[in-house]
């Protein structure tokens, strides 16, 4: 591979690493640090919006033909899963 080739792939790459490491940074899921902070707040207008923006940042995860089983630290699911978001 030529030199400029292997300079410009390695730089497609680490745009690419840099976009996605901003996005999980500042557009991450939603965090427990999150649901407590809007426990926090007093004014029902701001929380309801702030509700709203923590509902809409959570993946939501759909289990079909199957079940679910939590034990102790692992889990275990038989079926297809989906994620969206």
């Amino acid at each position: 591979m030529r030199r400029t080739r292997q300079e410009v792939l390695l730089s497609i790459i680490a745009i690419a690493l840099c976009s996605i490491a901003i996005k999980l940074i500042f557009f991450g899921p939603s965090t427990r640090g999150d649901m407590a902070a809007i426990g926090k707040i007093q004014d029902a207008d701001e929380k309801k919006v702030a509700i709203e923006r923590f509902m809409n940042r959570m993946p939501v995860v759909w289990v079909r033909g199957g079940n679910i089983d939590v034990s102790g630290s692992s889990v275990t699911v038989s079926g297809s899963v989906e994620i969206e978001r």
